[in-house]
């Protein structure tokens, strides 16, 4: 038994002199792959940049981190250093660099709660880890962390430790280093730093995208909080201490609250990169996008190379056109402009604001409008489901739905309208009486869910576009127009590869058939029609060899002129423009979507097709269904809604429900269906629609002396189809409605 216990012990010894041998064996390894720990701590630097490129491989732009400034410990308030050891490392002035509790502690917590919640590396450890290792987890990686940690404890004294972490580590919001953060975040020395800001601080570096106040102000304050009362704990802050840093105040950083910081209150700055960026705008959009899927080390230090869907040279034209426009000399008004590709939702230029900054309000992307009459032709679209046709006509007379009764653009009536005409001037009665027939509640539940709005259809006054919507969002909701109905959800990253150039992320094109291409086809036609002879003929645009391209839109004027706006569709592309004050308030001048962004949208196009970097093509869909008979070409009288009328103009119709009925046919009046001669003075005027959808008043309320303007007080008046007895009032329609009435065209 003595001889069995004998054997055991020396095999014990062998185990552990093999074992130890191991050991040394492998930290002898890894220590020879390490090279002079002195020389790694004073000539270390950051890693590769990132390069965003555009869909034609040119650079767009480069992300980096800022420069690291360091600043001695002595110039960092201590309020910053007691943080930091309150939660990072608490036994941090008594170990030796591996902190075994505390490696224990967080492997059981761990194990406990079955997923990482709690780290065991002391600050040397952080410190050997973010500074001079990669951070894949290897074993490998591991052993040369810990040998590093033993090695620079051994080198440097705790407080230069500390002093080299605080300036190494990443605060978020692309800052590295305390003094950066100091700068960044509150515009202030780390000396001048209070408890609440010290503490707001030192909880970033655990997570900088959750942390980063920029980005989660409450995630922020909830993590300053836990830091706070841990310091107090420790006794590092007295109880009135805690209790005043609790109650210390943050403030993102708005145009007001920097004019006039109110009291015990921090404000947090908007990130202001050193390093100007190229092309603000999208590089900003980029970054928000990387930080929903990577970690700021790998955004900013692991060289990935990013493929987006931008275009360089279409986004200088659209800059440079943008910049210049005349309206913008106004410095009061401010809007944006976006370009996207209705097939894949890829944005292909952004415009911001004009002389946009990173850091600054993005508009494009951010600003909520409401879309005023440019939210018609969805109006338009469920009128189609519901049956109507382009020829329906619309008593564009006066009405009063309760207290509210809605008004046209110029305050005037012009009797029968069919839709074709209606949307084409922009006449809000007929579109809020299409509203009416299909009902607010129908609408909501059947277009809401598809198209993209930033609030609810409520009311009937939606049809003239009291909604919100942001620039990006309208162009995805009017890609439908360009690709036949299918809801594409915009996106600008194509592809991302790391820096051995291996596909590590392909982007998935989100493309939802939401309605009928046919009925979508239609209403391209008519937006077709605005452009060539309705609200928006200053958005022509023409090839090179003069002639008209394929192109449509809609204007949109929001109340008091707060918002105009224009968007307008090719066969390849969406464009939203908008112009307007960042508070909101009305734009002097009653500026008009027609007369004041329209021109805007026309000169960008006019440009890309005079540098040849854009020739436009067709309707494809829109072309096919003619093609093969799903839709047809009739002329058909704008006003009346038949066939043939003195104001004809050619309308797209779907198959099965063409108009038969031609205004020959009631030429005479009533009596014409008799077989009677309607006396010269005398005719009766009929209102008539095959499809009998002649939408009248909805209500009671209203006649034909109601209603009006100062400049048409005189009641409603009738449409150029009507007979001859009121020929007084044809001519005044005809100044108002024809294709050379430049006043009305302008309006919206």
């Amino acid at each position: 038994m003595k001889k069995l216990l004998v054997i055991l012990l020396k095999l014990i010894a062998v185990l552990f002199v093999v074992g130890a041998l191991g050991v040394f064996a492998i930290i002898v390894k890894y220590r020879l792959e390490l090279p002079n720990i002195q020389s790694m701590v004073e000539d270390y630097k950051p890693q590769m940049a990132t390069t965003i490129y555009d869909k034609n491989n040119n650079v767009v732009d480069i992300l980096e981190v800022d420069s690291r400034d360091a600043v001695k410990l002595e110039d960092v308030s201590p309020y910053v250093k007691e943080a930091f050891l309150a939660i990072e490392d608490k036994k941090f002035y008594s170990h030796h660099g591996l902190h075994f509790k505390g490696i224990i502690r967080a492997i059981l917590t761990n194990f406990l709660k079955g997923k990482a919640t709690q780290g065991g590396s002391s600050i040397t450890q952080q410190l050997a880890k973010n500074a001079f290792l990669t951070p894949e987890r290897t074993f490998s990686r591991k052993v040369k962390e810990a040998i590093l940690t033993y090695q620079i404890e051994r080198t440097y004294t705790k407080d230069e430790i500390l002093e080299r972490y605080l300036n190494e580590i990443y605060f978020g919001s692309g800052s590295y280093g305390i003094k950066n953060a100091a700068d960044q975040y509150f515009r202030k020395d780390p000396k001048d730093l209070n408890i609440a800001e010290a503490a707001l601080l030192a909880g970033i570096p655990n997570r900088p995208t959750k942390y980063d106040p920029n980005r989660s102000l409450e995630n922020a304050l909830h993590r300053q909080q836990i830091i706070l009362k841990e310091m107090f704990e420790d006794g590092r802050i007295t109880k009135e201490e805690y209790e005043e840093a609790l109650a210390y105040k943050f403030e993102l950083e708005n145009e007001e609250n920097v004019k006039n910081v109110p009291e015990n209150t921090s404000i947090i700055y908007n990130r202001r990169p050193k390093k100007a960026y190229n092309n603000p705008e999208l590089t900003t959009i980029v970054e928000n996008y990387l930080a929903e899927i990577y970690d700021d080390e790998q955004i900013y230090s692991s060289g990935l190379k990013i493929y987006t869907t931008i275009d360089l040279d279409y986004q200088k034209v659209a800059r440079d056109t943008f910049n210049a426009y005349p309206y913008f000399k106004n410095k009061e008004i401010n809007g944006a402009m976006v370009t996207l590709d209705p097939f894949t939702g890829g944005i292909v230029s952004i415009v911001g604001g004009k002389n946009f900054k990173a850091g600054n309000f993005d508009r494009a992307t951010m600003a909520r409008r409401q879309l005023g009459s440019s939210f018609k032709p969805f109006v338009y679209l469920k009128a189609l489901e519901e049956g109507y046709e382009p020829y329906s006509v619309v008593v564009n007379d006066f009405v009063a739905y309760g207290k509210w009764a809605p008004k046209n653009f110029d305050g005037r009536y012009t009797f029968n309208s069919t839709l074709v005409n209606s949307l084409n001037l922009s006449l809000n009665i007929p579109a809020v009486k299409l509203m009416d027939a299909v009902t607010v509640d129908a609408f909501k539940e059947e277009m809401t869910d598809k198209i993209k709005l930033s609030s609810e259809v409520q009311d009937l006054t939606a049809a003239l576009g009291s909604v919100d919507s942001t620039p990006v969002n309208t162009a995805a909701n009017f890609s439908i127009f360009v690709n036949g109905g299918y809801i594409v959800k915009p996106n600008i990253i194509r592809e991302i590869r790391d820096n051995q150039d291996i596909l590590i992320y392909v982007a998935d094109i989100e493309k939802v058939k939401a309605f009928d291409s046919v009925d979508v086809s239609v209403i391209t036609a008519m937006l077709k029609s605005v452009v060539s002879n309705g609200t928006a003929t200053k958005a022509r645009v023409v090839d090179k060899s003069g002639r008209p391209i394929q192109q449509g839109g809609k204007t949109g004027t929001t109340s008091e002129h707060r918002t105009a706006s224009f968007v307008g569709i090719t066969p390849e592309y969406v464009t939203v423009c908008y112009i307007g004050r960042d508070d909101n308030k009305p734009m002097y001048g009653k500026m008009t979507g027609g007369s004041a962004v329209a021109p805007m949208w026309a000169r960008y196009y006019q440009t890309l097709i005079n540098k040849g970097l854009y020739t436009p093509g067709k309707f494809e869909f829109l072309e096919n269904y003619l093609e093969t008979g799903d839709l047809v070409k009739q002329n058909i009288d704008i006003y009346t809604g038949l066939l043939d009328g003195p104001n004809s103009k050619e309308m797209v119709i779907r198959k099965g429900r063409l108009q038969v009925e031609s205004a020959e046919k009631y030429k005479n009046g009533i009596a014409s269906l008799f077989g009677l001669e309607a006396s010269a003075g005398g005719g009766v005027y009929v209102e008539s629609s095959s499809d009998g959808m002649i939408i009248d008043s909805a209500s009671g309320e209203g006649g034909s002396s109601e209603g009006g303007s100062s400049e048409n007080s005189g009641g409603n008046n009738v449409g150029p189809s009507a007979p001859s007895g009121q020929s007084g009032q044809v001519e005044t329609n005809k100044e108002k409605d024809g294709d050379s009435l430049t006043d009305r065209l302008l309006g919206d």
